[in-house]
């Protein structure tokens, strides 16, 4: 007991700060997207949902080549406050129009903010918590953004009847100013190391980085392969539950509960994990989870069948976030870890908006099933490949030490 609360992460007065607020903000995405969908639906077609979720994707993917050289450099509070702040005009400003051309706009705005704050809190918490903690803090905050995103999805249609869009859409901004207070009063700093103040080429930098490690040079472009090939069914998931499985609306709901929840529990055990080859094997084993899970899903005939293959794709998504996530920041070099964290959050965002348009093709051609269960065959064989590579790594390892040692 006494050793469980010598390394608690909540013994770290900034991290009580930082991940329930992050939390509450997520909360809030949720509540606006919410809000957004139905707004852009109501008098515009399919192509107007298509650009809004666009509009949420591409400032990420745009943001790669300079979010990672603000976040290293310039100091964290600086950052994160300037950053959320445009965030909280943003979203006040979406609260009050009302045409699709301003809203896809502002939510532009909001997303360039996001795609510097992201990298920002995810530089900053290793040295809150410490190179030790790192994980467990991750594989905490992953979960309890899965609980805060549910907890807003579900809030989220009941404020747009109580309160209208506006009203919910101002909950969203008020949450990004409670992160603009904690970045206020969090203590821990994080500043510039003076010879990388004035680098140059953050994409490179942080794609440098990722492919400089012998183990991040696999599990990222397999993270790349699992996006596309993962993410393409969530476009026929709705055909295939209430197409396919005859299913009603609020079963389709439960499924992505089922989910949700799935994800939160992959997430904290992630946390539990003690070191990078345990984070590595998890990787691996979500991979497969998923793809397993989604050739159920696929193939099933019944309820339940679906829900547990929803419930396993979540929990195989929420082990492989947590523990990628994890190893991406522990091993990288500190002074770059925000241009690190950028390279990774927007090379994933592009291969979902291709994941998107592969998604659409795949239902055309196969199906829902056949998508379902292409997409969870491609899975685990990207998860079969990985582990080889992991293996072959990990042998290379242990030759170099002993060959080290015999001499």
């Amino acid at each position: 007991m006494k050793q469980t609360l010598q390394t608690s992460i909540w013994l770290h007065r900034d991290i009580r700060l930082v991940l329930p607020a992050r939390a509450l903000s997520y909360a809030g995405d949720s509540i606006a997207l919410i809000a957004l969908m139905l707004r852009v639906s109501d008098g515009h077609g399919p192509a107007a949902i298509t650009a809004l979720l666009l509009a949420v994707a591409v400032p990420t993917v745009a943001m790669i080549p300079f979010a990672g050289r603000i976040v290293d450099g310039f100091d964290s509070r600086t950052v994160l406050v300037w950053s959320g702040l445009l965030q909280v005009v943003a979203g006040v400003g979406l609260a009050f129009v009302h045409d699709l051309v301003n809203t896809l706009l502002l939510v532009c705005v909001l997303q360039v903010g996001q795609a510097v704050a992201g990298p920002a809190w995810g530089a900053l918490i290793p040295r809150i918590v410490g190179e030790e903690l790192v994980g467990r803090t991750t594989g905490t905050s992953q979960a309890l953004i899965g609980v805060a995103t549910l907890a807003g999805s579900a809030a989220g249609g009941v404020l747009v009847g109580a309160a209208g869009t506006r009203g919910a859409l101002l909950v969203d901004a008020g949450t990004f100013l409670v992160l603009v207070l904690v970045a206020r009063m969090v203590q821990t700093r994080r500043r510039p190391e003076p010879a990388t103040a004035d680098r140059r080429g953050g994409v490179s930098a942080g794609l440098r980085a990722i492919f400089g490690d012998d183990v991040l040079r696999i599990l990222v472009p397999a993270l790349w392969v699992f996006v596309v090939a993962g993410e393409a069914v969530n476009v026929v998931e709705v055909f295939l539950i209430t197409g396919e499985l005859g299913l009603g609306p609020g079963l389709y709901g439960a499924a992505g509960a089922a989910t949700g929840a799935g994800a939160i529990l992959g997430a904290w055990y992630s946390g539990r994990l003690r070191d990078d080859r345990a984070r590595s094997l998890a990787v691996v084993a979500g991979m497969a989870a998923i793809g397993g899970a989604s050739v159920l899903m696929g193939l099933a005939g019944n309820l339940v069948t679906l829900m547990i293959g929803a419930t396993a794709i979540g929990v195989g998504s929420g082990l492989l976030n947590a523990a990628t996530n994890a190893l991406v920041v522990m091993r990288s070099a500190e002074a770059v870890r925000g241009s690190v964290i950028a390279a990774l959050n927007g090379t994933v965002r592009s291969f979902s908006i291709l994941a998107m348009l592969l998604g659409g093709l795949a239902g055309a051609l196969l199906g829902p099933r056949g998508t379902f269960v292409t997409g969870g065959v491609a899975c685990a064989v990207a998860s079969v490949a990985v582990g080889v590579l992991l293996a072959r790594v990990e042998d290379g390892t242990k030759d170099s030490e002993l060959e080290a040692v015999s001499h």
